[in-house]
C-alpha cells in the first residue's frame, strides 16, 4: 500500500511545471485556502542573484486573524517529504508544520506547509517579476479577487 501525505504549495511549486521540475510528483491536486493566513514576500533569499531588495514567498498570519489565502494542495507519495525538506533548506531556512486546510468543497484536510523562519525574514522586501509570472499561470487555481490582489504587489523590477 501506498503512503500519501498532502503538501501544501503557496509559492512557485503551485505551478505544475515548477512542480515536476523539481523532482516530484503528485497522486492529485486541488485549490485549498489557509484561513486567517496571507502571502508576504519577506523571506530573505539565500542568493538574490543581485536583485537588491528580493523577497521569497512566506505566509504569515493575517493581523487581525481575518481573511484567508488560496494555495495548491497535492496529495503525494511520502517518500517526497526529504525532497520537499530539501527544496524549502528545512530545518534552517523553513518550518514544516501540519495545518489544516480548507478544500473549496469546505471538507478540512490536514496537510504540510512550509513557513519561513522569522529570523531569515525582513519586512520591505519584494517579489521580481519571474515570480509574479509564475503566479499568473496559476490563475486558474485561485479565486478572482485574490487573484487580482496578488497581482497588484509591486517588484522590485
Amino acid at each position: 500500500m501506498i503512503d500519501l501525505m498532502n503538501f501544501c504549495a503557496y509559492n512557485e511549486l503551485m505551478d505544475e511545471n515548477c512542480f515536476k521540475e523539481k523532482g516530484l510528483e503528485f497522486a492529485s491536486k486541488g485549490s485549498v485556502t489557509l484561513s486567517a493566513r496571507r502571502i508576504v514576500f519577506n523571506k530573505i533569499p539565500i542568493d538574490n542573484g543581485g536583485q537588491e531588495g528580493l523577497g521569497l514567498c512566506n505566509i504569515e498570519p493575517t493581523p487581525n486573524n481575518a481573511g484567508m489565502m488560496d494555495a495548491m494542495l497535492y496529495e503525494m507519495e511520502r517518500k517526497f517529504l526529504p525532497r520537499l525538506d530539501e527544496i524549502h533548506r528545512h530545518p534552517d531556512e523553513y518550518v514544516r508544520k501540519v495545518m489544516q486546510l480548507t478544500r473549496h468543497d469546505f471538507t478540512l484536510v490536514n496537510g504540510y506547509v512550509y513557513m519561513a523562519h522569522p529570523d531569515r525574514t525582513q519586512p520591505g522586501l519584494k517579489p521580481n517579476k519571474a515570480t509574479m509570472k509564475i503566479f499568473r499561470g496559476c490563475r486558474k487555481h485561485m479565486q478572482m479577487l485574490y487573484f487580482s490582489r496578488l497581482m497588484n504587489t509591486r517588484t522590485i523590477d
